[in-house]
C-alpha cells in the first residue's frame, strides 16, 4: 500500500472515532445529570465536516 494510502486510511479511521469519543462524552455529560446540548451540536458539526473530508478523499 503506498504511503499517501495509509495516510488517507488512518484519517478515515481517526474520523470515525472522534464521532464515536463525542458519543462518549455526551453519555457520559447526560449520566451526571448536566445538559450535553451545545457537545451535541458540535457532535452533529463534526458528523458533516467528517463527511465532507471523505467526499473529498474518494
Amino acid at each position: 500500500m503506498e504511503l499517501q494510502d495509509k495516510k488517507i486510511k488512518k484519517l478515515l479511521h481517526t474520523l470515525a472515532h472522534t464521532v464515536e469519543h463525542f458519543e462518549d462524552l455526551i453519555k457520559s455529560i447526560e449520566d451526571c445529570g448536566l445538559n450535553s446540548g451545545e457537545y451535541t451540536k458540535l457532535k452533529e458539526k463534526l458528523k458533516q465536516e467528517n463527511e465532507k473530508l471523505k467526499e473529498k478523499l474518494k
